[in-house]
Formats: structure tokens, C-alpha cells, sequence
């Protein structure tokens, strides 16, 4: 293993509380009780949907809140939520006071050192559109990244495979086998990863993905324990 590669956004750092967990608590604002296993599915459903091409589609399709609206929805509907035909917009009336951290986990600096300092190359590919140069500098952590790739200098976003085979070759040409991808999203960090041959670790806190993956951690800092010494 040559090259050690990170997603950014719930995986290195975070909005606390995440949209996700106040999602889930503005549903039980307005009535709607939920059973563990129907958070799960939210979660889940919530990473399917940012993972995939229905994004771009309403993105261009609505304004700015009936986006949001039709999100809130969509997440209500795979939970079987039926009976509160209001929900959506009553949740997105919540969000207007939605005003979240940014924080950086407290394993992201230790983690990374250790593999800079290991002798991995350490790259950084993230979803955003913007660079992230300027992002990784205002978190203190540029020091830790030999590259940085954002999906708007890709012109593509994860899991298309050729902002994995960009980030490869960045990293200096390493093949596939030896690198491994980080991140918190199983649709697109580790089913991107694992389609172009890489290997993939994720960090999944609430075990959302307990029956989707096997290499999965439940602390950042765990990964640790599952890379192999640099040889």
C-alpha cells in the first residue's frame, strides 16, 4: 500500500450537529416518532441520494427551498412516513435556524501525521466544487496532503471512476491495488473505490452500513489498525 486517499466532509471534519441528526430531530418536532431502524434507513437513504445523479436533476429543477423540501421528502418516504402530508415543508421551516459548527474531528490531525509520517502518500479528493487548498490551509491541515483533488477540478464527482483515476495519477501514477480510499459515504467513497481496484475503509459511526461492508470503522482513528506498515 503506496497511497492513502481521504474523502473530506464526515470524514475528516463536520457540521455538528450534522443536517442528518437535526433532520432527526426536527422530525420529532413535529410528531413523527421514529424507531432505530427507521434512522438508519434515513442515513442511509440521505448517502444514496447525495451520491447520486438525481442531485444535479433537482438541483436545476426546483428553487433553493423546494429543494430542500423535496430532500425532506424523499427521506420521509424511505422511512415509510405517510401520514403528515406537511412534514417536509414544517421540517424545512425548522432548518431556517439551522445553524451548525464547522469542527475537524479530534483524530483527523494524529491520523493523518502518522501516515505522512509513515511515508504514504496522502491525497485528499473530495465532492466539493471549490479547491480545496484553500479549505485544508484554513483547517491547519495542508501539511498532511501531498495533493488535493475537488470534484470541479475532476469535472466529475465520486463514485464516477475517473476522479479516482485523476487522484491515482496525481499521486504519482500508483496503481489501483496500492491505494486505499477513506470516506463516509458507502455509495460514493467505497463503491467509487472499490470499481477502479482500490480498496476502500469506511468510517461509519452509527453502524448505518453493518450489513453493507465489512472494512468499516467506527472512529476515524481506527483506521489505523487496518492499514499495513508503509514498506
Amino acid at each position: 500500500m503506496r497511497a492513502i486517499l481521504f474523502d473530506l466532509d464526515g470524514t475528516l471534519r463536520a457540521n455538528q450537529p450534522e443536517g442528518f441528526e437535526a433532520f432527526i430531530e426536527y422530525a420529532g418536532r413535529v410528531g413523527i416518532a421514529l424507531s432505530e431502524k427507521q434512522i438508519k434507513i434515513c442515513e442511509r437513504e440521505a448517502h444514496r441520494y447525495w451520491a447520486s445523479a438525481r442531485v444535479d436533476i433537482d438541483l436545476a429543477r426546483y428553487d433553493k427551498r423546494s429543494f430542500w423540501v423535496n430532500y425532506n421528502q424523499i427521506l420521509l418516504d424511505a422511512m415509510n412516513v405517510r401520514d403528515c402530508t406537511t412534514c417536509a415543508q414544517q421540517i424545512q421551516d425548522l432548518f431556517e435556524d439551522y445553524d451548525p459548527q464547522d469542527v475537524v474531528f479530534a483524530d483527523t490531525r494524529p491520523v493523518l501525521s502518522t501516515l505522512y509520517q509513515a511515508g504514504f502518500i496522502v491525497g485528499l479528493v473530495s465532492n466539493r466544487e471549490e479547491p480545496l487548498d484553500p479549505i485544508v490551509e484554513r483547517y491547519g491541515l495542508r501539511e498532511f496532503f501531498h495533493f488535493t483533488l475537488s470534484a470541479g477540478q475532476a469535472g466529475c464527482y465520486k463514485p464516477e471512476p475517473r476522479i479516482f483515476y485523476r487522484a491515482l495519477e496525481m499521486a504519482g501514477d500508483v496503481p489501483p491495488e496500492e491505494a486505499v480510499y477513506i470516506g463516509d459515504n458507502f455509495f460514493a467513497d467505497v463503491v467509487g473505490a472499490l470499481n477502479v481496484g482500490m480498496d476502500a475503509i469506511l468510517v461509519d459511526p452509527r453502524d448505518v452500513f453493518e450489513h453493507y461492508y465489512a472494512r468499516r470503522v467506527r472512529r476515524l482513528g481506527d483506521v489505523l489498525k487496518l492499514l499495513p506498515p508503509h514498506p
